[in-house]
C-alpha cells in the first residue's frame, strides 16, 4: 500500500509537471488530452493514494454487477426452491453435493453449514456476520466513488489555475495564449462533467445496488433458515416471492421460470 501511494504521488507530480510545461498552440485534440489528463488522471491518482488498487478493480466489477441484480433475485429464489426440493426428497448428502457446485457467496455458505449439521442459531449468526462484511465492503466502494465525484471538479479547477498561470507567462504570444485558455476552460468543463455525469450517477447506482443487495441477502438468509427447518418448497417459494415483491420482481416471472421445479401433489407426498 505504501508503494502504491508513492507511485500515485509520483504520477500526480508528473501530471502537473507536464501540464506546467505543455505547449498547446490551438484548441483541439492536444488541449482536450491535457485537460483530461489533469482531471481524470489526477482523480485516479488521488484515489489510489487513499484506496488499494484491488478496491478500485472490485468497485468496477461491483458497478457492472449492479445492472443485473434484479435478474439475480429471480435466479436466487429458484435456486433456493430447487435446493429445498433436493433436501426434502433426497436428504442431506445430495444437498452437500449441490453446495459444492454453488458460486461463492451467502447461499453457498448457508447450504454448507446445513450440510455440516450446524445449529440453526449458529447458522443465523454466521450469515448475519457475512452479510455485514459484504455491506461494509460495498459502503467503502460507495465512499470511494463519492470522493471521486468531489475530486474531479477540484482537479478541474486546479487545471484551470495552472493554465491561467501559463497564460500570464505567454501574454505576448497569442498562439500559446489560445492553447492555454482552451486547456483552462476544458479542465473545468471535464471536471464538472465527470463528477455530475459519471461519478455521481455511478455512486447513486451503487447505493441502489446496496439497498437491493441487502434485501437479496435477507431473502437468502430467510431461505437458508427455512431450508434448515425443512419447510415445504412451496411455502418457501411463497415467502421469498413475498419478500422479493419489494424489488418489483413479478411473481409470474419467477413462477414461470421455475414451473418445472414445482412438484405435483403426488410428488409432494
Amino acid at each position: 500500500m505504501i508503494r502504491q501511494a508513492l507511485c500515485a504521488i509520483v504520477l500526480l507530480a508528473i501530471i502537473f509537471s507536464v501540464t506546467f510545461n505543455l505547449e498547446v498552440r490551438e484548441m483541439g485534440l492536444a488541449s482536450n488530452f491535457f485537460a483530461l489528463l489533469v482531471v481524470l488522471g489526477g482523480t485516479l491518482a488521488a484515489t489510489l493514494i487513499a484506496y488499494p488498487l484491488a478496491r478500485l478493480s472490485w468497485t468496477a466489477r461491483l458497478i457492472m454487477k449492479s445492472f443485473t441484480v434484479r435478474e439475480e433475485m429471480t435466479s436466487t429464489i429458484e435456486g433456493i426452491v430447487r435446493l429445498a426440493h433436493i433436501y426434502r426428497r433426497r436428504g442431506i448428502r445430495p444437498l452437500e453435493q449441490e453446495a459444492a457446485g454453488l458460486p461463492p457467496g451467502l447461499l453457498k455458505t448457508g447450504v454448507e453449514l446445513i450440510a455440516y449439521h450446524t445449529s440453526r442459531d449458529k447458522i443465523e449468526q454466521i450469515l448475519l456476520k457475512e452479510a455485514l462484511c459484504t455491506h461494509n465492503r460495498c459502503e467503502t466502494s460507495y465512499k470511494m466513488l463519492y470522493n471521486m465525484a468531489r475530486l474531479a471538479p477540484a482537479l478541474g479547477l486546479a487545471g484551470t489555475i495552472i493554465s491561467l498561470i501559463r497564460i500570464f507567462g505567454h501574454i505576448s504570444d497569442p498562439q500559446n495564449l489560445i492553447g492555454c485558455m482552451a486547456v483552462a476552460l476544458l479542465s473545468t468543463f471535464y471536471g464538472v462533467v465527470l463528477a455530475n455525469v459519471c461519478f455521481v450517477p455511478l455512486s447513486n447506482k451503487l447505493r441502489e445496488y446496496m439497498d437491493l443487495n441487502e434485501l437479496q441477502m435477507d431473502i437468502v438468509q430467510e431461505g437458508i433458515l427455512d431450508l434448515c427447518d425443512q419447510e415445504h418448497p412451496r411455502a418457501i417459494r411463497y415467502k421469498l416471492e413475498t419478500l422479493s415483491a419489494t424489488l418489483g420482481v413479478p411473481r409470474r416471472a419467477t413462477r414461470r421460470a421455475g414451473l418445472a421445479l414445482v412438484p405435483t401433489p403426488e410428488q409432494a407426498r
